[in-house]
């Protein structure tokens, strides 16, 4: 697979080659620090610690990082959006509770001339013809494409999603879409190896393969019970690591709070890879986490 930059980020590139794209979570449905949903009211100050909590273990691990903005309503949206511009140089992945509200955010970053900022999470099969003309004339270039269909949970659908002539990506291609970051569609533990097979497909045809692994961990009900109150941070640090372990270019970890867990846990097999590369005669940047947590 070449090596690109996907909104400032280079991703891509054979196994080992660049680290994967992190991303946390800010804003979702009942997080603490959003007092009115509606509006897009919210803890700032609260805000900030959790984006420098971010940035602060990017800065020590070498693994570049985003910020999944999730809103409920366009005007709590752009809120959030012009809050995260203000304070946070990176990449922005615009997602929502509908596609209105999707619509809505792209099109502010691009009256803002922002779109170049932007990765549209996510275009599925339940997507509106709308999302996709606003994509295109919004000029964004970078796209989540998730695989999930009702009717057909295995991995041969999946790919099949993604290989269609008339399917999501081709679609997109249309809008001018150029970068596909695709997510199998974590929906339990059991699906992640589903999503194996998927990622390495999507390598193979020169896409972006990731997931949004902390669903394995959320949707877990019985964990607690079978194995015990202090699971979830371990678990939360495998399901992450294990996706780029199978080559995942970018994973959606979940709330942004859990960043000191994920970051070092994502730098560790990186590292590994790094390693593995240079064994192969490749020679990593030296901001790589090879470098920065040895």
């Amino acid at each position: 697979m070449k090596m690109r930059s996907v909104c400032g980020i280079n991703m891509g590139g054979d196994l080992g080659d660049t680290p994967a794209l992190l991303a946390g979570s800010i804003f979702y449905d009942r997080q603490k620090i959003v007092s009115d949903p509606l509006t897009g009211q919210f803890d700032k100050n609260e805000a900030k610690r959790l984006i420098n909590l971010q940035s602060k273990w990017s800065e020590i691990t070498g693994i570049p990082c985003c910020i999944d903005v999730i809103a409920s309503t366009p005007k709590a949206m752009k809120t959030y959006l012009d809050f995260i511009v203000e304070n946070f140089e990176g990449p922005i992945m615009v997602d929502g509770t509908s596609s209105v509200v999707k619509i809505e955010g792209i099109r502010h970053m691009a009256a803002n001339d922002l779109s170049n900022r932007v990765i549209y999470n996510s275009i599925s099969q339940e997507s509106t013809r709308e999302e996709f003309e606003t994509i295109g004339e919004c000029g964004v270039k970078a796209v989540v494409v998730l695989l999930v269909e009702s009717s057909d949970f295995s991995a041969e659908g999946k790919i099949r999603m993604m290989t269609k002539e008339d399917g999501l990506i081709a679609k997109l291609g249309a809008e001018g879409v150029t970068e596909f970051l695709v997510d199998p569609g974590i929906i339990d533990l059991p699906s992640m190896g589903v999503a194996m097979e998927v990622m390495s497909k999507a390598k193979e045809m020169g896409y972006l393969p990731g997931t949004a692994a902390h669903n394995a961990i959320s949707t877990w009900s019985g964990l607690k019970a079978k194995i015990g109150d202090n699971f979830k941070k371990p678990a939360i640090a495998v399901i992450n690591a294990l996706t780029v372990a199978w080559g995942g270019e970018f994973v959606i970890y979940g709330p942004m709070v859990l960043a000191d867990t994920v970051f070092p846990a994502v730098a560790m097999v990186e590292a590994a890879l790094a390693q593995s590369a240079m064994e192969r005669g490749k020679c990593p940047d030296l901001s790589h986490p090879l470098f920065k947590i040895a």
